[in-house]
């Protein structure tokens, strides 16, 4: 498999660019900073706002994992921008299938209320899960094969593998879980499928 990490020098992109390629897959690895990528893989720079890099990166890969995040000092929107600029890529270049992270604040609290919606969802958090909403909302309208990874807090860590999993919802209890974790998640989506169009809350 030929596979587009984008926020390939991230905490968690990185570590899916890694595995990636110690299981003998192509990684290309599209970061701001060619410095900054994870040894071992090709690599892209560019800026995912950038609609003419992002078309030139997608072209030649079978699936693609979206690990982009806003930096401390950016604005959350690159989260929506990006999306609007991967996912016609990949349906002009018949690429389907998205592996993604966002925010657990997306998942359900209720059934007819998500958890960012609710009175007790941090404050500090609600600009960048609400982005991570408007980027799934973009992607249901699509026809993308995309999965979407939804961890709460998540420190650095390595993968333990044994995380918990739940469709729509966050795991009960659950409240945080590894970069090493996701990124475990994350790639086993993209190479062997699983929860077509669904959000996978995902914790300990």
């Amino acid at each position: 498999m030929q596979l587009l990490v984008f926020g390939g020098s991230g905490r968690v992109g990185r570590r899916v660019c890694e595995y990636a390629a110690s299981d003998g897959h192509g990684v290309t690895a599209f970061v701001r900073d060619a410095d900054s990528a994870p040894p071992g893989v090709g690599v892209v720079e560019g800026d995912v706002r950038d609609t003419e890099s992002v078309i030139a990166a997608v072209a030649g890969h079978d699936a693609v994992c979206n690990a982009v995040g806003p930096d401390a000092d950016e604005r959350p929107s690159v989260l929506t921008d990006g999306i609007d600029n991967i996912a016609p890529a990949m349906a002009d270049a018949g690429i389907d299938r998205l592996v993604g992270v966002a925010a657990a604040g997306i998942l359900q609290a209720t059934p007819n209320r998500l958890r960012l919606d609710t009175p007790e969802f941090p404050a500090g958090l609600r600009q960048v899960a609400t982005a991570h909403r408007d980027a799934y909302e973009r992607l249901r309208e699509s026809t993308l094969d995309w999965t979407l990874a939804c961890p709460p807090r998540m420190p650095d860590g390595a993968p333990t593998n044994h995380y918990r999993t739940a469709v729509d919802y966050l795991p009960e209890g659950g409240q945080s879980v590894s970069t090493g974790d996701v990124a475990a998640f994350v790639y086993d989506a993209a190479v062997r499928g699983g929860h077509r169009r669904e959000r996978v809350g995902i914790a300990y």
